[in-house]
Formats: structure tokens, sequence, C-alpha cells
């Protein structure tokens, strides 16, 4: 009776399972962050974690062999460790671009607030160094993904997300509001016009068009060396790239 329900779940899992499209409506359009991509799965991930394994967050990583691999509410693509969820990149379009300036030093009324004891903070290297630091800025009124999830569980981590890129504590990457609806079609690995939605390991998914070739990670955590593959990329969309 036991494998029957576990079966009988597994079915109803697979049944919610459905094309998607979901769009994040920008607060004041700036966002922080070199990368044009903002891949949700990393997005979604970062919210699994926060509600399931809240004590993780903000901890140093020790252990690079034994990272948890959040369960998303998502398909998953690919074979053996080459596997990567059926999600696409960021493909709204690039309205600007800018870059500005932010300082940093250590303010010595902080100091009572330090854990270790030190006789002398270094602000010349290390976590103290003070200097002048360029932050890209990217303008978007909206970040749009296709996946191919359940539309429910991926709403509810969605809602827990309210700034996307670098510097949200300065007020960039405010999100307004999460739409995830039905989509007709399945545009998380490729777009209606046949090319790519998002990176996939060369072998893998063979597009029919030519793309860039590069190092890129398939799956969050995505600054962890070991996930880069060598992949097919999609194309960036910018405004300057739609006036005729």
């Amino acid at each position: 009776m036991r494998n029957f329900l576990t079966f009988f779940k597994k079915k109803l899992e697979v049944f919610k399972i459905k094309p998607l499209r979901i769009t994040a409506i920008l607060q004041d359009g700036r966002v922080a962050g070199n990368d044009p991509w903002f891949p949700l799965d990393s997005l979604l991930a970062a919210s699994w974690f926060r509600i399931n394994h809240p004590e993780l967050i903000g901890t140093p990583i020790t252990n690079f062999d034994s990272i948890i691999e959040p369960d998303l509410p998502l398909k998953k693509l690919g074979q053996g460790d080459g596997w990567f969820w059926a999600c696409s990149f960021n493909r709204s379009v690039k309205l600007g671009e800018y870059v500005k300036y932010y300082h940093k030093r250590f303010d010595d009324y902080l100091e009572q607030y330090l854990i270790e004891k030190v006789k002398k903070i270094d602000v010349q290297r290390g976590k103290y160094k003070a200097g002048r630091f360029p932050l890209t800025v990217q303008l978007f009124d909206r970040f749009v993904w296709y996946a191919v999830g359940d539309q429910q569980s991926v709403q509810e981590l969605c809602n827990r997300i309210t700034h996307i890129g670098k510097k949200p504590s300065q007020g960039f990457g405010a999100v307004d509001e999460w739409i995830v609806e039905p989509w007709p079609e399945d545009w998380s690995v490729f777009e209606e016009n046949g090319k790519l939605s998002r990176a996939v390991p060369v072998g893998s998914i063979e597009p029919e068009t030519k793309h860039v070739i590069a190092m890129y990670p398939i799956r969050p955590p995505y600054w962890l060396f070991s996930r880069q593959r060598l992949c097919y990329m999609p194309e960036a969309k910018n405004a300057h790239d739609l006036v005729p």
C-alpha cells in the first residue's frame, strides 16, 4: 500500500509539471551585476535554502564535496553530473548600462562590534580594505524567464525573492511583483526562433544554429567552479539590437 501511494504521489507531481513563463516586475529597473543572464534557478535555489536550511545562510562552506542540492520544483534535463534545470536565463531586453562607483572604508565607530580580538585594523588589504570600486548597473523594466515546473511551488519560491543582483541593501534589483503563468510552449532551453535561451553543455543538446561556446556553470551554485562546463551560450538581448 505504501509503495502504491508513493507511486501515485509521483504521478501527481508529473501532472503538475508544465511550461511556464516567470516575470519579475522591477521597482526602478536598476540591477547591479556584470552578467546579463541572472539565472532564475539560482534565485529559486537561494529561496529554497532560506526555507529548508536557514542555518546555512551566510555560513562559510568548508566541504565542497558535500554541498546540498536544492530540490527545486523544476524538470531536470541532461545526463549524469551534467544535468541542469529546465529553466532559461533572463530573456528580457536590456535597456541600458552604466558604471557607478562606491566607496568602502572602516568606520571607527563599528570597532565595538568586532567579534575577533584584533590589535590593528588593516585597511590596505583583506576584508577591511578601503577603496573606490566600480559597480556595473544594468537597466531593465522587468526580467522574463521560461521554465518547466510546478506553477504553484515556483510562485511560492518567487514570492520570497525581494531583490535580484548585487547590492540589494542599496536598493538595486528591487522586485515589485512576481508573475508565474502557464505558457503554451516549452522555451526553457530553446526559444520560438530555435535559438538557445540558456547555457547547455556541449554534447548534451545540439542547437540547430551557431552559438558562442564558453565555459559556464550549468546549475546553482553558479559561483562553484566544479559546476562549469563547456557550453553553448545564448544571445543577450539589448535594446540597440532591436532598432532597425
